[in-house]
Formats: structure tokens, sequence, C-alpha cells
């Protein structure tokens, strides 16, 4: 009988609610940055984003007159700039989170942490240098890859 109270104090323990709290927090956060960039239409296409490269793309594809370009560039650039605070509000929420979860983490279990989250790092730069990132993705002037919506 002592042992199975035992193993129910197990897995009620703060230890394991952090942990499941932390798988929790990394998968949607990874559900998050996957649904951004499928939605963003992903990297490594070599195409820029920022409003005046999609116009100049845009009239040579379609042909677009002045007239067209002077009512279209203001709604690429209104897009940009909402594309960009949405952006900013993703990277606040998963900052955010991960503070909440290393607030709920020992001493040990942060330092596993945060060592994961360098090694995930490390492994996504190695990626990108074996892989390359497509022309498009130089960083941009706001510290962002220039693809960036």
């Amino acid at each position: 009988m002592r042992k199975e109270n035992e193993v129910q104090m197990t897995r009620d323990s703060p230890t394991v609610w952090g942990s499941r709290l932390l798988i929790s927090c990394l998968f949607g956060s990874a559900l998050i940055v996957g649904a951004g960039a499928a939605w963003g239409g992903g990297g490594g296409h070599g195409h820029k984003h920022d409003p005046k490269s999609k116009m100049e793309r845009m009239t040579k594809k379609l042909d677009l007159t002045q007239e067209q370009q002077d009512k279209i560039l203001p709604i690429l650039q209104d897009k940009h700039q909402k594309m960009e605070a949405l952006h900013n509000q993703m990277k606040d929420v998963r900052e955010n989170a991960t503070a909440q979860v290393e607030a709920q983490l020992t001493p040990e279990q942060k330092e596993k942490f945060q060592k994961s989250r360098e090694e995930r790092k490390a492994k996504m730069k190695e990626y990108k240098e074996k892989h390359g990132k497509g022309k498009g993705h130089e960083k941009g002037k706001h510290g962002k890859d220039k693809d960036h919506d």
C-alpha cells in the first residue's frame, strides 16, 4: 500500500507537473513558429518581401500602371507594418512563456533547459550553414531576414 502512495505522490509532484508544463510550452511554441513559417510562405525561396521589392516584382509580372502602383504600394506597406507588429508580438509571447517556464524550474533543471536551448540553436545554425537560406535571407536594415513579410 505504501508503494502505491509513493507512486501517486511522484505523479503529482511539482517536478512532474513542471516537466509537463515545459513540454507543453515548447510544443506550443513550435506550433506557433511552424504555423508562422508556413503562413509566411516558408523560407529559402529567395524573394524579398519588403514593400518596394514586392512592388517591383508585381510591376514586372503584371505590367502595372503607375496609377496601380501608387494605389498598391501603400497597401503593401501597411501589410508589412502589421506583419512586423505580429512578429514582435509572437517574439514577446515566446520570451514570456520561456521566462514563466524557467521560473518553475529548479536551478539544475534551468541549467538543463538552457543547455537544451543552446544545443537547438547550434543545430539550427549548422543546418542553415549546410543548406543555406536562399538569396533573400541576408539580414535587413531592421535586423530581421529581408524575406520576412
